[in-house]
This record gives structure tokens, C-alpha cells and sequence, in this order.
């Protein structure tokens, strides 16, 4: 069988870039989150920066990732592109904090990648992510119940949307709205391939976890449609055991 193992290590932070620290929370192991095909040999891909090791690592179990977890796993996320708000709080934070005690498995990031599909500035994105993160922290996510992050510094989610760009069709991406309402309000030469592949990075964000409850905006139900019909494609075109695909299709919660 093919057998991904996505290595993670997390470097100390560096002056000019990212911050580089563990994930917050508690034996951060993204075991049964990560990709295994059920097809052929064996292929291992490590993504291991300078320093401070982590107890984040992506193990494979033989055969096919775990599809049916034993409990719901939550996955949002919001890009750190300016000051959050009251609006921020009351339509997605509030939900997170309090969804912290029913049991499930949550995790919450800062989506710098997301970001960087938009004009920015380097070292304003550095100072709004590091913010995101400590505004999380300060409403009530607590590292003891959940999973806090920043999505850049766990690479297998950009070697997961690679992964994933080799199986999605153009046609479904341009059929995305978000990106013809953005694309049209720019210059065709500042429209980056960053925003049109957008939704497969989401699909990645999403599948790497295998992420049964994924709490979203009305605006991006479309793309979480898009990351079930990946999900989907995926398992039909590599799992030979089609009762038990290598990625779980994600629920829309509301």
C-alpha cells in the first residue's frame, strides 16, 4: 500500500517570519488525522524544520486513516487579517467556547495560509496572527479541551492540498462563487492562483483531520461542499475497499 507519514516539527520563532511553537494544548498528535492510500507501495514524506521538536506527527495506520472517529471532531478556523469583533465573538467563538464541554474533539486555528491568497503586508499578517491566537486564548478556548494553532506551521496541510489539487477538477473550482464575486473586482494580473485554489487548501485544512463537524459561514458552505465531493472522489478513484475510503465526508454545522 501507499503509506504517507507526515513528520511535524515546530522551529523556534524566527525574526521576519511566522511564529514557530507547538500546537497549544495538551500530547498534540495528529495520529489517526492523516492520509493513508490503500494502493500500492510505500512512500513516506517528511516535513521536519530546524528545531524544538513536537509530539505532533502523523502515524499511519495500516490500510486506510481512521474514517469513523469515536467522537465528533470539530474543525474551524479564522484568518488573521485584521482585529476581531464582537461580530467575530457572537457568530463563531461564543459557539466554539461552549462547544468545548460537549465532548468532542476541537480544533482551532489562525488561517495564515488563507490570508496570503489577499494583498498583505509580511510583518502586519505576523503581528495579526500572533493576536488571533492570543484572542482566542483570552474568549475562553482553553488548551486543556482544545487544539489551538496556527495552520503554517503544520506543513502537511499544504502537501495534503497538493495531494488533493491532482485529483480535483478546474471545472469545480471555477464553478466556486466567491472566487468569480473577488476575481471580478480585480485586475486579471493581481488575481493570484492562491485565490482560485483556495477551497482545495480548505478541502486539505478539513480532510487532514478528518473533521466530521466543521462549523461555517453561510458563505463558505460551498466550499465545504466542494471538500465532501474531494473527500469523495478521492475514495472512489484510490480506496479499493469502497466501504471504507480513506477520508470521512464532513458535516455542515450550523
Amino acid at each position: 500500500m501507499w503509506q504517507f507519514t507526515f513528520s511535524i516539527a515546530f522551529t523556534a520563532p524566527m525574526r521576519g517570519s511566522l511564529m514557530r511553537a507547538p500546537l497549544i494544548g495538551s500530547h498534540v498528535r495528529i495520529s489517526e488525522h492523516a492520509v493513508a492510500l490503500s494502493c500500492g507501495s510505500k512512500l513516506s514524506m517528511s516535513a521536519s524544520p530546524q528545531t524544538v521538536s513536537s509530539d505532533a506527527t502523523a502515524d499511519v495506520a495500516s490500510g486506510a486513516a481512521e474514517t469513523t472517529p469515536s467522537k465528533r471532531r470539530v474543525l474551524s478556523g479564522m484568518q488573521p487579517t485584521g482585529v476581531l469583533h464582537l461580530g467575530n465573538y457572537l457568530g463563531a467563538m461564543k459557539q466554539w467556547i461552549a462547544n468545548q464541554d460537549d465532548g468532542n474533539e476541537n480544533f482551532y486555528c489562525a488561517v495564515d495560509l488563507h490570508a496570503i491568497t489577499a494583498p498583505h503586508e509580511p510583518k502586519e499578517l505576523t503581528k495579526a496572527t500572533y493576536r488571533t491566537i492570543a484572542l482566542y486564548l483570552a474568549a475562553g478556548l482553553d488548551p486543556t479541551k482544545s487544539k489551538v494553532f496556527v495552520q503554517s506551521h503544520v506543513s502537511a496541510h499544504s502537501e495534503l492540498a497538493w495531494l488533493l489539487n491532482c485529483v480535483t477538477p478546474m471545472g469545480w473550482l471555477e464553478r466556486m462563487i466567491q472566487y468569480k464575486e473577488k476575481s471580478q473586482k480585480q485586475d486579471s494580473e493581481r488575481v493570484s492562483v492562491g485565490l482560485f485554489d483556495y477551497p482545495v487548501l480548505m478541502a486539505a485544512d478539513i480532510l487532514l483531520y478528518q473533521a466530521t463537524h466543521v462549523p461555517v459561514g453561510e458563505d463558505q458552505r460551498q466550499h465545504l461542499e466542494l471538500a465532501r465531493d474531494i473527500a469523495r472522489r478521492f475514495n472512489d478513484m484510490y480506496c479499493k475497499n469502497k466501504k471504507r475510503g480513506v477520508f470521512i465526508e464532513p458535516e455542515v454545522r450550523a
